[in-house]
């Protein structure tokens, strides 16, 4: 599998009003909810209760919020560019620019965790972070994604 064949691009969004987490996960909750048809809240309530166990931000300007969800098929992927950065109460201080939000279906472990990690190594390369941010659209970004991608 690769992590763009779980990335539709209308649920790739370069502009949030969100100026924290907790807001944020309202925002990407709407668009999930239409994408798989999942409430919207159930969506907003399993983020943030995953949230709290410990922030989802891995550093350097980047979080991967994600949770397992009862009822849904497959693992979907959403990728948000926030320009003026958002508040994710992240260990090095930094306000979070790029963020991939994972749902996967409530029985998926190992394909599950093979996706948070390859969406990890991916984002821990400084040059496709820079060319992410730089983007000018929701095609490029999955463009750029689909180029660095591999099986895993």
């Amino acid at each position: 599998m690769k992590i763009s064949e779980f990335l539709p691009e209308e649920a790739i969004l370069l502009e949030v009003r969100a100026k924290d987490k907790w807001s944020l996960f309202q925002e990407v909750a709407q668009i999930l909810a239409r994408l798989t048809g999942i409430s919207a809240e159930k969506i907003i309530q399993l983020l943030s209760e995953r949230e709290k166990l410990s922030t989802t931000a891995i550093g350097d300007g980047v979080a991967i919020p994600h949770s397992r969800v009862e009822g849904l098929k497959e693992i979907v992927i959403c990728v948000v560019r926030a320009e003026n950065g958002i508040d994710f109460d992240s260990e090095d201080k930094k306000p979070v620019r790029l963020v991939f939000v994972v749902l996967a279906p409530e029985g998926e472990s190992q394909l599950y965790l093979q996706t948070l990690a390859h969406i990890a190594h991916i984002v821990k390369d400084p040059q496709i972070k820079k060319r992410l941010l730089a983007a000018s659209s929701a095609k490029e970004i999955k463009e750029i994604l689909e180029e660095v991608d591999y099986e895993y």
